[in-house]
């Protein structure tokens, strides 16, 4: 039986190729997530839980320990039952941070649109990488520390053969990096991952970001990809995909603990 978008998508989350080497990963059957010293919330999440009701508050105890000192993240998907679940974390001092809705295009499907006076490049060097940060953290409104062996992990991840990790910048006609987003490649799901799009707030509203999305998407399209999508914020990042052409499916709520 063919696997769901839904089903999908949740399965890009459980695939951590991307992690880098000062976080931990555990996996087993029944639970999967990430661990770091660090304050960073993409590296302190879960991001499958297939557990007995009966295992459940001993498992968000589990991750609430090895979470300890730093925020905490749960990603609940609507690929089961959730209801459970949610009462393990509402005991536990978890609470509904942002809701997402799945949604996902297939690139044949999608109209490339031109937008001429921008200029994508995806990163291939350590200038075009500090750009595609830069207009990240200005963005999201977040500013991530990085020492120079973090900032070169990154850059290999996005340059080396056979690489899955893809992301761009977009330059105003004046050269000015103003929008960036990732691509992350997940060939056995015939599946391309998108995250992170963003445009500084003074560029907003004037096509960067669909020059973008249309630049990701001819991306994954060569690497043979059929279909991509992301995880879209209900309130803001999903109303602007589905104008381009994705199809909304299911939801998906991040449990968050301070």
């Amino acid at each position: 039986m063919p696997l769901s978008v839904d089903d999908i998508l949740e399965r890009t989350q459980w695939d951590f190729f991307w992690v880098p080497p000062f976080a931990e990963v555990i996996d087993r059957p029944e639970l999967l997530y990430v661990r770091c010293h660090r304050d960073l919330v993409l590296l302190n999440c879960v991001t499958r839980t297939r557990a007995a009701l009966e295992r459940l508050d001993a498992l968000v105890a589990e991750v609430s320990a090895a979470h300890r000192g730093v925020r905490s993240r749960w990603l609940v998907p609507a690929t089961f039952d959730t209801t459970s679940l949610e009462a393990a974390l509402d005991r536990a001092g978890y609470a509904p941070a942002a809701h997402h809705v799945v949604c996902a295009v297939s690139v044949d499907a999608y109209a490339l649109r031109p937008n001429p006076g921008f200029t994508v490049q995806q990163v291939h060097d350590r200038g075009t990488l500090l750009d595609c940060l830069l207009v990240a953290d200005r963005a999201f409104g977040s500013a991530q520390e990085r020492t120079e062996s973090e900032l070169q992990f990154e850059l290999d991840a996005c340059t080396r053969p056979g690489r899955r990790v893809h992301r761009f910048v977009l330059y105003d006609a004046d050269g000015a990096p103003i929008s960036s987003g990732g691509l992350n490649a997940y060939p056995d799901l015939s599946f391309g991952f998108l995250w992170a799009g963003g445009t500084v707030p003074e560029a907003r509203n004037r096509g960067a970001y669909s020059a973008l999305l249309a630049a990701r998407v001819r991306v994954a399209r060569a690497l043979g990809i059929e279909r991509v999508g992301l995880y879209a914020r209900t309130d803001t990042s999903a109303p602007v995909v589905e104008r381009h052409g994705f199809a909304r499916y299911g939801p998906m709520t991040y449990w968050d603990r301070a």
